[in-house]
């Protein structure tokens, strides 16, 4: 994680020098604001309301996965969302989300002194209010940091069954594969299940004649490799060379009858990456439509 600022309590500009507004009556110096990255300063601004709280509450949901370090898809929140226990429905205020439901001690912890939820609480409760992608994401992120393992999620979410957003987190379970590295691999494989094709095996060695490679996606019945295309930098001559070296290796590879390679606007569209596995000789399953997500 990005070192996190202090958030100044501020009445009024004046009382910064260059002050960056996070929220009514409360901001930081800019310069502090500009050394962080997106996910630094979404942190802040869940801290930063954390304080401005008039009633102590455990941060929860997404703004916890924010504390956390877990991954995000589309459109920040940049509402504090926490878990009251007093509550007795869900209320949703200037600014900030309070969740009611219980919270039993396992289910707290505390985070550079701020009360959240425990890791898996804190996926448990995503995994049953965001998109299919983003859960597999998350999951995928956890399993693959070996911070939870899958027989905790399948017991945690068990009890939440038949409730709100079970089916999509039943779904994300199924799906769901520690050796993903990226979140564009975790995506893909949502768009792949859409478009009803084998699942691959991730991660697979290939030795060629210009060394070991492992590659994202390989399909061993068709002889398939699958790239997700997020990590060359095609403004670097020398690290473009050696990704076109690596690829023509694989080509060569007596086994690899085909190669796949696609970026982000594929893996989340299914009518985008549709065309790019059919021409790399992966058959689509029967019941694809054509239709985007």
């Amino acid at each position: 994680m990005s070192a996190t600022p202090t958030p100044v309590l501020a009445a009024r500009p004046a009382d910064l020098r260059d002050p960056v507004r996070l929220f009514h009556g409360v901001g930081v110096e800019r310069e502090a604001w500009d050394a962080l990255d997106g996910p630094g300063r979404r942190r802040l601004v869940v801290r930063a309301r954390v304080a401005a709280l008039h009633r102590p509450a455990v941060v929860s949901h997404r703004s916890a996965g924010a504390l956390w370090g877990l991954p995000e898809l589309g459109r920040w929140d940049w509402r504090l969302h926490v878990t009251d226990p007093v509550l007795s429905k869900t209320h949703v205020g200037r600014g900030v989300v309070r969740h009611t439901g219980a919270l039993a001690e396992r289910d707290v912890a505390v985070l550079d002194t701020v009360p959240v939820t425990s890791l898996l609480r804190t996926v448990t409760d995503i995994a049953h209010v965001v998109p299919l992608p983003h859960v597999v994401m998350v999951l995928d992120h956890v399993l693959h940091s070996h911070t939870v393992a899958l027989p905790e999620l399948e017991r945690a979410f068990a009890p939440r069954s038949g409730g709100r957003g079970s089916g999509v987190a039943r779904q994300a379970l199924e799906i769901a594969d520690g050796a993903a590295e990226s979140a564009g691999e975790s995506l893909s494989r949502v768009t792949m299940r859409d478009l009803r094709v084998a699942s691959p095996v991730l991660q697979r060695e290939f030795v060629t004649d210009a060394g070991r490679f492992r590659v994202d996606f390989w399909w061993p019945s068709e002889g398939i490799v699958g790239e997700f295309d997020g990590r060359v930098k095609y403004d670097d001559p020398s690290a473009l060379w050696s990704e076109k070296r690596r690829e023509d290796a694989l080509r060569r590879a007596p086994e690899v009858r085909g190669f796949a390679r696609w970026g982000m606007r594929e893996a989340l569209d299914p009518a985008l990456l549709a065309p790019v596995l059919l021409e790399a000789g992966l058959p689509l399953g029967r019941g694809w439509d054509g239709r985007a997500r």
